[in-house]
């Protein structure tokens, strides 16, 4: 699920599922594909393992195989909660949360070409710069309700061989992923601070104080990170930090938000200036030259999950409605207007693009 900053507390089966959710939504940056193709992540229901990825034409959204895993492997299914997808190259990688496992598929067709196993609650997945067959995993280790969450991790994955190659030890529940400035810097959604790693080495270097923990970040045009973080529902209203660029980042600007409520699933726009953010019932735009947070939303609508066309500029919203029945993917113009909608499946929590 895509929304971190729900109560948590709710009884051991709920949070159980909640465990594998988070409000950051689910997608990562992707390379250069056909330009064609939205792929909607369906996390399905927690129970019964009926997680999809929904692949939709651009230009005609009604052209929509719901389940393209299951269309293209004689029905086979992904699994229970797919949380996210990255693609590298012509591959799609599906991290299938309470599975356990990531499946490797060829892209657009979505065939099956490898499992990669041995992991525990995975998350994110992104891959290296400075070494192109390295992937790295975030993972919740611990848990789940009343068990408490401990320390997770990060794995790293050998993507000509789809193995586990080694782990990184990280904060509590480590959510997404940035890298600039020669570093992997992992946001961790139950401790206040990123933790920092070597993106030559794959070794952690150190770690970064935040005021309250973080599930979502971005680099901007300038390789500077800005790391949105949330509200402890008490006293701490959430922050947007804005960090100088380099090896050693330090933060130059804070912005505070007006109330004690969280904002999250911090995106950036294809051209690196527009920064996203959904806050209370809206969907924020903010220049990354602006010195103050907007104070009306770009779209009135509680999305679960919000990404960008890196291609188009358009608008991706995804509605999970009661979490039960299938969902909706929501495209706007870039200024807001609604373009059009077409119905996946349940629970949508963002879009990759292909």
């Amino acid at each position: 699920m895509q929304k971190l900053f729900r109560p948590l507390l709710l009884g051991a089966a709920f949070a159980s599922f909640l465990a594998s959710c988070s409000k950051d939504d689910n997608t990562t940056p992707t390379a250069a594909g056909t330009g064609q193709y939205a792929f909607v992540i369906n996390e399905g229901n927690f129970s019964n393992g009926t997680g999809s990825v929904s692949r939709v034409n651009k230009s005609n959204v009604k052209d929509i195989a719901i389940d393209a895993f299951g269309s293209a492997n004689g029905g086979a299914v992904l699994g229970s909660v797919v949380e996210s997808m990255t693609v590298v190259d012509t591959k799609g990688y599906v991290v299938v949360n309470n599975s356990n496992k990531i499946e490797v598929v060829s892209l657009p067709d979505f065939k099956s070409t490898a499992t990669i196993a041995g992991l525990n609650q995975p998350r994110f997945l992104t891959r290296s710069v400075a070494n192109t067959n390295r992937g790295y995993v975030t993972e919740w280790l611990g848990g789940p309700y009343p068990a408490p969450y401990t320390a997770g991790r990060i794995s790293l994955i050998d993507l000509s061989s789809n193995k586990v190659t080694g782990t990184v030890p990280v904060g509590i529940n480590p959510e997404r992923m940035a890298l600039t400035g020669g570093n992997l810097y992992v946001a961790n959604s139950s401790s206040s601070f990123l933790t920092v790693i070597s993106d030559a080495s794959g070794a952690a270097t150190g770690t970064i104080a935040l005021p309250t923990p973080a599930s979502s970040l971005v680099v901007d045009k300038n390789n500077t990170l800005w790391v949105l973080c949330g509200s402890d529902y008490a006293s701490q209203p959430a922050k947007l930090l804005h960090f100088s660029s380099g090896a050693t980042p330090a933060v130059q600007q804070t912005f505070t938000f007006a109330t004690v409520g969280s904002g999250g699933g911090l995106r950036i726009g294809p051209d690196g200036q527009q920064l996203y953010y959904s806050y209370r019932n809206g969907e924020y735009r903010m220049a990354i030259t602006d010195t103050s947070l907007p104070t009306t939303p770009l779209i009135r609508r509680n999305f679960y999950g919000f990404d960008i066309d890196p291609s188009t500029g358009l608008l991706y919203g995804t509605d999970a409605l009661n979490y039960s029945n299938p969902g909706w993917l929501i495209r706007y113009q870039p200024n807001g207007t609604k373009l059009d909608s077409v119905t996946v499946q349940v629970s949508p929590n963002g879009v990759v693009f292909y």
